[in-house]
């Protein structure tokens, strides 16, 4: 991007840096947030001329390298890293959430939507070099979203139902966007959301409950994921850190109903790497699995760790490499039963640990089998 510098350096415009994983330059203004994922510097120009002519020399800087879309931004042209919007600079205290000047003098929200880009009193000063391409609908033709369940950098998760079929079927719609959260193994996330229809597919067929995959497909660069939708509660809220009362008889329930899944899922040649109460769904006593983006074979060591900051080992995320086995699935089960057992996260020690053993009567049998759970 040294290229890039050199231009808006020996142009002396006003602009910032956005710090983001994966960066991409954009002429654009506005705050962090979902409508600035992607972005490498925000520009912001002086006049309309100053901006086309800015928009050329850029494309032309970055021509023929890769980024991901910029949500809520209108494209320079065709395949272009350029971005742009009209928008406020900034919010104040009164108005944090920024607001713009319309013709008329007065003050009008800054929408940060789709199709948003230029506000209607005003002519997009970028020509466009040909017609967009008639649109498939937010989600192909076969789909009416309802829901936004989740809105991330590496694409949405979506209610919605499917009209392909009689009767309908509501669905759950994973999106995978080009470029979206690329790690440093150099996945984006259209390839994890490739890899985890396969391992829903293998899992199913071994027998585990998971969803059931519909269908994939690509769409406007994006992959999506249809799968059956569970109609089910999480095992914890977001906000829980336990159930309602905690005790060490819930605890043990936790382990005899999660601990076979997790050996049949090891048994079928997989680990799933983000066990966590929203990735466990409860139904009529039943527990669902979802959410296999990350999974990954046993013996793989070659790939970067992870899991949820909560449910896996301290300082496990900060090594270059996995270790092989199925640690990470381990380690989440015995915090899952701690957390069912007390309410509450476990504490990195034993000896802290042990006074929530007391506290709550726990058997030394379920304590030794926790305790073996969280050793690492």
């Amino acid at each position: 991007m040294a290229q890039v510098d050199e231009i808006v350096k020996r142009e002396r415009v006003p602009y910032k840096y956005i710090i983001d994983p994966h960066q991409l330059l954009v002429i654009n203004s506005g705050s962090l947030g979902f409508s600035q994922i992607g972005k490498f510097i925000t520009i912001y120009p002086r006049s309309t001329k100053e901006a086309v002519r800015l928009a050329e020399m850029l494309h032309c800087a970055t021509l023929g390298l890769a980024g991901p879309k910029i949500p809520f931004d209108a494209r320079f042209r065709p395949g272009s890293l350029v971005y742009y919007r009209y928008g406020s600079f900034r919010g104040t205290r009164a108005k944090p959430i920024g607001y713009i000047r319309g013709p008329d003098g007065k003050l009008q929200r800054d929408q940060r939507g789709p199709k948003s880009a230029v506000p209607p009193w005003l002519d997009d000063p970028f020509p466009k070099r040909r017609k967009p391409r008639r649109s498939l609908g937010p989600i192909g033709r076969d789909y009416l979203v309802v829901n936004a369940k989740a809105q991330r950098g590496k694409g949405g998760v979506y209610e919605a139902i499917d009209l392909s079929v009689a009767p309908p079927r509501a669905v759950i719609i994973k999106e995978g966007r080009r470029h979206g959260e690329t790690d440093r193994d150099g996945k984006d996330a259209r390839q994890r959301l490739r890899h985890e229809g396969k391992v829903l597919r293998h899992l199913r067929h071994a027998g585990l409950p998971v969803p059931e995959v519909f269908r994939e497909f690509i769409q406007s660069e994006n992959r999506y994921l249809v799968i059956e939708m569970i109609d089910a509660r999480p095992l914890l809220t977001a906000k829980q850190l336990g159930p309602t009362p905690a005790s060490w008889r819930r605890a043990d329930k936790i382990l005899r109903q999660l601990a076979p899944l997790l050996q049949q899922l090891h048994a079928a040649g997989w680990v799933w790497r983000d066990c966590h109460p929203s990735h466990l769904l409860l139904q009529r006593g039943q527990i669902w699995l979802i959410d296999f983006e990350t999974a990954c074979r046993p013996n793989e060591r070659r790939i970067s760790p992870w899991g949820s900051a909560n449910y896996l080992p301290p300082g496990y995320r900060d090594k270059t490499y996995r270790s092989a086995g199925t640690l990470e699935d381990d380690y989440a089960l015995g915090v899952l039963a701690f957390q069912a057992m007390c309410g509450d996260l476990p504490p990195p020690t034993f000896r802290r640990r042990f006074k929530f053993y007391r506290r709550s009567h726990c058997p030394s049998h379920l304590l030794d089998r926790i305790e073996n759970l969280l050793r690492y």
